[in-house]
């Protein structure tokens, strides 16, 4: 299995390399470049990620998968343990109604919020090179309401989790890795935990002292 990855600290593959590392997983990486936009052009685009996204896999059998949820719950069905999805129904399910929440409601909006605003140059010169597998770029001004909402829903989710662990009690699972990747990539780019949430500042200091967590220099176009 290869593993494409940036260099640069980007949130949704690392969402994956951590998931993998905390079952124990090392994977082969292959790096792509993000700022030759390797991963927007054959053939990434053609053999590997259609919309020239990571994070990426490709199979010993050459499948490639692309998405965060779908090559994590890949990697759960192929090395169950530690289970980082659930090992009931029960389980399952809490773990993916609460990554569907941060994906939505935070991880998303952060994402778009930064590409409308400060990634804005980078993504529109993209748009400049006819082969390239373009990204959509919101307004401008859509740029403050999205961040805006990624915010208001960190501060709901507090609320949601004071008292637990984890987003998922007593369970590291998922949704852990995946909120604090966000709430790491908001904290280089402008988007920082908000100090009222004090669940949250927590969590973050507590994820982000796993030896999994990303411990290098923040910055990221993706």
């Amino acid at each position: 299995m290869i593993f494409y990855d940036f260099d640069l600290f980007a949130p949704s593959p690392y969402v994956v390399r951590m998931f993998a590392a905390e079952k124990g997983l090392k994977l082969e990486r292959k790096i792509i470049d993000l700022l030759t936009r390797e991963n927007r052009r054959a053939p990434f685009t053609t053999e590997i990620s259609p919309l020239g996204e990571l994070p990426a896999v490709q199979l010993d059998d050459g499948t490639a998968l692309t998405e965060i949820t779908a090559i994590c719950e890949y990697l759960e069905e192929i090395h169950p343990e530690p289970p980082l999805i659930g090992s009931t129904p029960l389980e399952r399910a809490e773990t993916r109604m609460w990554v569907r929440r941060i994906d939505q409601k935070i991880a998303e909006p952060m994402g778009e919020g930064f590409s409308a605003a400060e990634g804005r140059e980078f993504f529109e010169s993209d748009h400049k090179d006819s082969v390239l597998i373009t990204k959509t770029i919101l307004p401008p001004e859509a740029g403050p309401a999205l961040k805006a909402k990624a915010r208001e829903k960190i501060i709901w989710m507090d609320g949601q989790l004071e008292g637990r662990q984890f987003v998922c009690g007593d369970r590291f699972t998922l949704a852990d890795i995946y909120l604090y990747c966000y709430l790491q990539f908001g904290e280089h780019q402008g988007q920082p935990i908000p100090t009222e949430t004090l669940w949250m500042r927590d969590f973050f200091d507590r994820m982000k002292a796993r030896s999994t967590a990303w411990h290098g220099e923040g910055g990221s176009l993706e």
